[in-house]
């Protein structure tokens, strides 16, 4: 399977993931749900994967592609029909609730598994360009996902909605089937040994290591996710005003990623890897000393920049790095990390920033990545 179906397979999976979260968000709430039941509905995306990944990411290096990517598409499908089919009205929330379930557990599988691949085909010395491709795929269908999504809703109803991208979900089945002589099965050969601890990947130092400058990277995309519309509101930006401050965010992730294969023709993974870290806290750093429109899109752009050169390498690091045969368990337990700030750091965040403020949330943030970024120079130093 070439790189360009599976940046295509990307798109059309990752696409329907996120309008799923969009759509059953606002057609809970257009059904009088309360902010809670909707919170727990979002964290279902996460909360599965989270508690998976692991074990998912061992099974896919003992049985190779085809298998864990049939199985996610399938799930996904399967989740989406449920509120497509039963009416809010007849069925309530229940079937929004196993959807979020199906939906992020399969997303889970396609995602590894498409990375997986990805970083087994491509050479070393063009597996960041590789990965940038594939991260633009992802930046393509963020875009497009919640923008589809309002419109259809706007249009033809929320149920309607779900059938649309239930649709997008039997192109991206069709298109794997057709495509499944060319994905390796392995046939369970490579079993993992049952004794093996859940976090022993961590024991290995460069693998711990890239997997902590992931999760800082994972906790910066969160906390400006969801702090940046907090200190919006509360130095008086309009909505229409912090959607410029994301969308500065978003346009800049994008740039770097269409950047990222000539950049990694001069610069190796730590190194940009320490760019990243750097140049987050200094944008995290110089945000609350501002509260007019332009100069925070300026900041949210260094932001983007930041972290948006960073997936790419740490994708190529983790092949690189991590003991042969087990990349797959290196990708779950990068996606349990990940999956457990999603879950966990919003609350943390909302805390704190209840109590100290917008603005010591984002030095905080800041002062923890430029820790991570001399972290970053030591390790290129020792390399």
């Amino acid at each position: 399977m070439t790189l360009t179906r599976l940046i295509v397979l990307t798109v059309l999976t990752h696409t329907a993931f996120g309008a799923t979260r969009v759509t059953g968000s606002l057609y809970a709430l257009s059904n009088q749900a309360s902010a809670f039941t909707v919170g727990v509905m979002m964290a279902l995306f996460a909360l599965v994967p989270m508690l998976l990944a692991v074990r998912a990411g061992r099974w896919l290096d003992a049985v190779g592609p085809r298998r864990p990517l049939l199985l996610g598409v399938s799930l996904m499908t399967a989740g989406i029909v449920l509120p497509a089919a039963f009416p809010y009205a007849v069925a309530d929330v229940a079937p929004l609730l196993v959807a979020a379930s199906l939906i992020g557990t399969g997303f889970l599988y396609v995602q590894m598994t498409i990375q997986h691949v990805v970083g087994e085909r491509a050479a070393p010395d063009r597996r960041a360009a590789a990965f940038s491709y594939l991260a633009l795929g992802f930046s393509t269908s963020g875009l497009i996902a919640p923008i589809t999504s309002g419109f259809l809703i706007d249009s033809v109803g929320h149920r309607v909605t779900f059938g649309v991208f239930f649709c997008v979900l039997l192109v991206a089945l069709g298109l794997l089937l057709s495509q499944r002589g060319q994905l390796a099965d392995r046939r369970g050969e490579a079993q993992v040994p049952a004794e093996r601890a859940f976090f022993d990947l961590l024991r290995h130092r460069p693998v711990r290591n890239i997997l902590i400058a992931s999760g800082l990277i994972s906790m910066s995309w969160d906390l400006q996710t969801f702090m940046v519309p907090v200190y919006g509101t509360r130095i008086g930006l309009s909505a229409s005003q912090i959607g410029l401050v994301l969308g500065s965010f978003a346009a800049a992730t994008f740039v770097i990623r269409l950047a990222m294969p000539a950049i990694s023709r001069t610069w190796r993974e730590w190194q940009v890897l320490t760019f990243t870290l750097f140049t987050g806290a200094t944008a995290f750093a110089l945000m609350p000393l501002f509260s007019g429109l332009m100069p925070l899109m300026a900041c949210a752009f260094l932001l983007g920049l930041g972290l948006g050169s960073a997936q790419p390498n740490v994708m190529s690091l983790l092949h690189a790095r991590t003991p042969e045969g087990r990349v797959g368990e290196a990708l779950g337990l990068r996606t349990t990390i990940m999956n457990s700030s999603h879950v966990a750091l919003p609350l943390v965040f909302g805390a704190f920033g209840a109590v100290l403020g917008a603005g010591v949330v984002f030095w905080l943030m800041a002062l923890l990545l430029a820790g991570g970024g001399i972290g970053a120079v030591r390790q290129e130093r020792n390399r």
